[in-house]
C-alpha cells in the first residue's frame, strides 16, 4: 500500500497525554538529576552499547536487507533525519531502543519470524517514535536504576534504597505511558489500524500455529471493552502495584489508547498532513540546555546534537565524556 510520508512530524502532534503527565511527574521526583549525572559520569551508555553491538548481529544492505529496507522506510515516512543502527538478536517476540547520543534499535529474532512485513513495519516506527520523543535517556535510567539503587544502598548503609524507590515507581509510570506515545508513532509508520491489532494478539500470546488465523475484531471488541479500565482512572496504589516486573503496559490497554486516538480524529488529522512545521521556518539551531528546541519546541535531552522532533542541529552541546544533566 502507498503510504505517506509526514515530513516536518513533530512529536507533539501525536505525544499521548498520559505520557507527558507521567513525564512532567517523573522530572519533579526527587534524585532524577543526581541519576542522571551518575549514569553520565559512570558511562552506563557506553557499557550499553558495547555489550549490544558485540553481542548481536547487525543489519545493513546486504545483511538482511529486507529487514534495514523496512527500516529505511519508517525513518522516511516518520521523518527522522538519522538512521539508527538496527540489530536482530535471539528472543522472543521483543523489540527495544538503546542509545542517546548515537540510537540503536534491536530486534529479537522471534519479532522477524513472526511478523509479517507491515507489522515489523509498525514495530520498527514504534521503536523510531521513542528515539524521535526522546525518550530513550530515562527508558536506559529505567533499565540502570536496580544497580545504581544497590550500589548507593550499599554506599549510604541502605538510604539510596529508599530513594530509589519512588524514582523507580516514577520512572517504570513512565515508561508505560510512554509507550502510548511510541505506538500512535507505530501505526503513522503503518498506516493500517488493522496492523498494530494483529501484531499485538501475537505480542499477547497468540500461539503461532493460530497465525494464520487471525480475528482482529475479536480483540478490538475486548480492547474497547477495556476502556472502563482505563489507564488515567486506576489510582496510585494500582500503578504501583502494576509497576512490579512491568516494564510495559497491558497489551489489550495498548490497543484500547491507539483506537481511541483514532476515533478522537486525531490520527486521521496528522496522517493528512496537520502536522508539519510552518512553511519557511529554517529557524536558528536548537540550543543545547535551554532544554527545548528553538524551532519546534521538541523537549531536548542532556545529550542532545541535534532535535530529535525536527533534526535541527543542536548548538553548544557538551562534548562526549563531559556531559551535564539538565
Amino acid at each position: 500500500m502507498a503510504r505517506r510520508r509526514l515530513t516536518g512530524l513533530r512529536p507533539q502532534t501525536y505525544e499521548h497525554p498520559l505520557d507527558a503527565q507521567a513525564l512532567n511527574a517523573l522530572q519533579k521526583t526527587s534524585g532524577l538529576e543526581t541519576v542522571v549525572r551518575k549514569c553520565n559520569e559512570w558511562g552506563f551508555e557506553r557499557l550499553l552499547r558495547v555489550q549490544l553491538t558485540g553481542s548481536h548481529l547487525r543489519v545493513t544492505p546486504d545483511s538482511v536487507p529486507e529487514v534495514h529496507e523496512k527500516l529505511v522506510a519508517a525513518c522516511d515516512i516518520l521523518d527522522l533525519p538519522h538512521l539508527p543502527d538496527l540489530y536482530i538478536a535471539a528472543g522472543d517476540l521483543n523489540a527495544f531502543t538503546a542509545g542517546v547520543e548515537k540510537p540503536l534499535i534491536v530486534l529479537n529474532s522471534a519479532i522477524v519470524d513472526r511478523l509479517t512485513d507491515d507489522e515489523l513495519l509498525f514495530v520498527l516506527a514504534h521503536e523510531i517514535g521513542h528515539i524521535k520523543s526522546g525518550h530513550v535517556l530515562y527508558y536506559q535510567i529505567a533499565e540502570f536504576l536496580p544497580v545504581i539503587g544497590a550500589i548507593v544502598g550499599g554506599a549510604t548503609f541502605g538510604l539510596g534504597d529508599l530513594f530509589s524507590t519512588g524514582l523507580q515507581i516514577a520512572l517504570l509510570n513512565w515508561k508505560r505511558m510512554a509507550e502510548f506515545t511510541a505506538d500512535r508513532a507505530g501505526l503513522l509508520g503503518c498506516q493500517d489500524a488493522n496492523v498494530p491489532i494483529t501484531a499485538m494478539v501475537k505480542i499477547a500470546g497468540l500461539p503461532q500455529k493460530y497465525d494464520g488465523a487471525i480475528n482482529p475484531e475479536d480483540f478490538i471488541a475486548q480492547a474497547r471493552e477495556f476502556k472502563t479500565f482505563d489507564a488515567d482512572k486506576l489510582n496510585w496504589f494500582v500503578k504501583a502495584l502494576s509497576t512490579m516486573g512491568q516494564t510495559h503496559p497491558w497489551t489489550v490497554m495498548r490497543a484500547s489508547q491507539f483506537l481511541a486516538w483514532i476515533d478522537s480524529g486525531e490520527y486521521e488529522k496528522v496522517v493528512n498532513g496537520q502536522h508539519a512545521l510552518p512553511a519557511g521556518t529554517g529557524g536558528p539551531p536548537a540550543v543545547a540546555g535551554a532544554g527545548f528546541c528553538t524551532q519546534c519546541g521538541r523537549g531536548l535531552i542532556p545529550q542532545a546534537r541535534f532535535c530529535p522532533g525536527c533534526g535541527v542541529a543542536v548548538s553548544g552541546a557538551a562534548a562526549p565524556g563531559n556531559l551535564q544533566p539538565s
